[in-house]
């Protein structure tokens, strides 16, 4: 099979099962994997023998026999080109609202923020108030102080929140990326809320997006407390 690197292309279930997958020359589509690429005329059937041992045959002795695979290859976009895609359109500071799990003294007033400048709102859209009015806001808090949220935001979830902002551009929208790519790029800490893929507290983090063979690309994850009724 003579084909470039990220071709797609349909083989005998036999073949795939037994010469390509074993060798590791060949994986699998999964169907996330055909709903991003957006694969929609193209026929896939299920392996139904695949993980089932099956009886050694004979190597073919046609050297014509990878011809008569159909050629249905999907280009992908090169890791060069999704990073100039990920710089050009995806904003320095991705914004998430949570629920804070707030102590005793916090519940007295809540601190709420608002998104400023470049920004993604993965809740809504954007309200902007004078620096003044912000201030007014917040409540005093000790230094260091680590306020915990119920739940996490994981790296999947950071995934969604990019590919929401690459799909209203069309070459955007062909941009293949797992929560794989995205490190958190801060100490591991429970104290702190820091995980290896998610964060659990109110802050700004740093990320990185690692595509291989190119630069990582640096993002700001700014965790803030979401507005609870009175």
């Amino acid at each position: 099979m003579d084909a470039d690197l990220g071709s797609i292309i349909p083989l005998p279930p036999g073949r795939m099962r037994n010469i390509y997958f074993p060798q590791r020359k060949a994986i699998y589509v999964t169907d996330s994997q055909m709903r991003d690429l957006n694969l929609k005329d193209l026929v896939m059937e299920r392996d139904s023998n695949f993980g089932v041992e099956q009886p050694a045959s004979p190597p073919s002795s046609s050297p014509d026999s990878d011809a008569q695979v159909v050629d249905v290859r999907m280009k992908l976009l090169t890791p060069q080109r999704t990073s100039e895609l990920i710089e050009q359109l995806v904003p320095q500071e991705m914004v998430f609202y949570k629920t804070p799990i707030l102590t005793a003294p916090e519940l007295e007033a809540v601190p709420t923020a608002e998104p400023v400048g470049n920004t993604i709102n993965a809740i809504g859209g954007q309200d902007f108030a004078p620096q003044q009015q912000q201030q007014q806001q917040r409540a005093p808090e000790p230094k260091n102080q680590i306020t915990k949220i119920f739940g996490s935001v994981s790296t999947a979830d950071m995934v969604d929140a990019i590919k929401a902002v690459l799909a209203e551009d069309q070459e955007g929208a062909r941009v293949v990326l797992s929560p794989g790519d995205i490190v958190v790029d801060e100490e591991v800490d429970e104290e702190r809320g820091v995980e290896a893929d998610r964060l659990k507290a109110v802050g700004e983090w740093k990320v990185e997006i690692r595509l291989k063979g190119v630069v990582p690309i640096r993002r700001t994850v700014s965790i803030r407390p979401q507005e609870m009724d009175p």
